[in-house]
């Protein structure tokens, strides 16, 4: 039973802590959940991320608090039908920060909430839904004609291919620059370009977007191939539509930028590819990965030709993919190029784990601490660095899943406070000692001492009434759940 001994400025201080705690405990029941939100101090941590079930869910999207709803807005097992009724929130912001986080993760949406946010009084949510990726075509055209210049915007090039003639001419004379702008690369995607369309456009960066993404004239073509423009010659030679005689004209261009984006054409054989001689292109290392290798990503065939080139912006676009055969990711693994390396450990599931042992060791990935806990990682060979002068590599003996139990207890007792606390981690360290950590001086080794699902409920009862305790003890897994009731029956009898 939770007795609380303490003064009011110290009670106030335990009460916050033991909501804090419920709050990030991911055992904490549906029932808990609730009354902390209603509560109305904490909105648990990745509330909708939790394992409720589907008529849970259904009941927390219609919940009162505006926090509540938008943790389940991030919810991605919440099916379109239960995620409807978030959209019928009557604060247009409201509705408008659920249909961002929707369009930002391609959410499904049932056909009924695509049309009534295609159709809502407010043109931010208009907006919103303009990007979604799945918007259906009846909306794509409705949106098209919208009013407000920002959502046609954000449709004029999608809508393109389903819009009459009439609506095609509106827009290509539309009053909004942009939305005139999306027009015109639309149209051109089918009817080419000539020398006179080009020279009809005096905004110099949508000239050089034509000459990129449009559809051109074989004459126009040959011309911009000597063009005096660095920059434009560029242009064309990422146009993916550009005859391929033209392309590898421009591929002996004096400019090296030009010839680098001929260089990494999908259309080249890789013996065209090697007679191009472009230097790479500094700090690309975490630049998007090439769009026509991205695509392939799901084909292992594909995958395995684009590792074997000799350009290295195809092999660090391989090294992008999340998954990838282990032949492939063992080739990337030992690439000459930091760069191909670099992204296939932060990137690739299949990174092998000498790699991740390598990059970890040597601090030179932009998420190194989290290299530890990918599957892949070698914990097994872990107590060879049971001695080791470096208290980093220390920390992969208490990994070792061949540590007994004298050597764990060795490990935590170690000076550094980083391997005691990732002996805590491994829950194999004898109960005794893990509550001789839980006086550990260093904050970070009592709390992992303190969250052992092991620790026996009259031990978490007198932790919970601890200031310094009291937060990790209420984040305590094994906590019961009619202990966390006591709490907060607790807290609200003093409220």
């Amino acid at each position: 039973m939770v007795r609380v001994t303490t003064d009011g400025g110290e009670t106030a201080g335990l009460y916050k802590a033991w909501r804090g705690g419920l709050a990030l405990n991911r055992a904490a029941p549906a029932a808990v959940l609730l009354r902390l939100v209603e509560a109305g101090e904490h909105i648990p941590f990745g509330l909708g991320d939790r394992e409720l079930d589907e008529q849970e869910l259904r009941e927390w999207v219609v919940h009162p608090a505006w926090e509540v709803r938008r943790e389940l807005a991030m919810c991605w097992t919440l099916s379109a039908e239960a995620r409807a009724p978030l959209f019928l929130d009557p604060v247009a912001r409201h509705r408008f920060a659920f249909t961002t986080l929707a369009a930002d993760f391609s959410t499904p949406l049932t056909d009924e909430t695509f049309r009534l946010l295609a159709e809502d009084p407010a043109e931010r949510v208009r907006a919103a839904v303009a990007a979604h990726r799945d918007l259906p075509v009846r909306d794509l055209v409705r949106l098209a004609v919208d009013p407000d210049p920002e959502v046609r915007r954000g449709v004029v090039r999608r809508a393109w291919p389903h819009l009459a003639a009439e609506t095609r001419t509106a827009l290509l004379a539309d009053p909004d620059e942009k939305v005139r702008e999306g027009a015109v690369l639309a149209h051109h995607t089918t009817v080419p370009v000539t020398a006179a369309d080009l020279a009809a456009i005096a905004d110099e960066d949508l000239r050089r977007k034509v000459v990129e993404e449009c559809r051109l004239a074989r004459e126009l073509a040959e011309a911009l191939v000597r063009d005096a423009d660095r920059h434009v010659r560029r242009a064309l030679a990422a146009n993916t539509g550009l005859d391929l005689d033209l392309a590898l004209l421009l591929g002996a261009d004096q400019e090296n930028s030009v010839r680098w984006a001929v260089s990494v054409r999908a259309d080249l054989t890789e013996e065209q590819r090697a007679r191009i001689e472009a230097e790479d292109v500094p700090g690309r290392t975490w630049s998007d990965p090439l769009p026509w290798v991205r695509a392939l990503h799901d084909d292992p065939e594909a995958m395995r030709r684009c590792a074997a080139s000799a350009h290295v912006e195809l092999r660090r676009s391989v090294a992008w993919a999340r998954t990838l055969p282990q032949d492939v990711a063992d080739r990337l693994a030992a690439d000459e190029h930091q760069a191909v390396r670099e992204v296939l450990v932060e990137r690739c599931d299949q990174a092998p784990g000498e790699l991740l042992f390598e990059r970890w060791r040597s601090g030179g990935t932009r998420s190194t601490a989290q290299l530890l806990y990918r599957s892949n990682f070698p914990r097994e060979y872990g107590l060879r660095h049971l001695d080791h002068p470096d208290p980093k590599l220390r920390q992969l003996a208490a990994m070792d899943p061949a540590a007994d139990a004298e050597q764990l207890e060795r490990l935590s007792r170690d000076s550094d406070p980083r391997v005691r606390e990732q002996v805590l981690r491994g829950r194999r360290l004898d109960l005794a000692s893990v509550i001789r950590l839980i006086d550990d001086p260093d904050v970070s080794v009592r709390s992992a001492a303190v969250l052992d699902p092991r620790l026996p409920e009259p031990l978490l009862d007198t932790l919970l009434q601890a200031p310094a305790t009291a937060w990790s003890a209420a984040m305590n897994p094994s906590l019961p759940e009619a202990a966390m009731h006591r709490l907060l029956n607790t807290i609200g009898r003093d409220a």
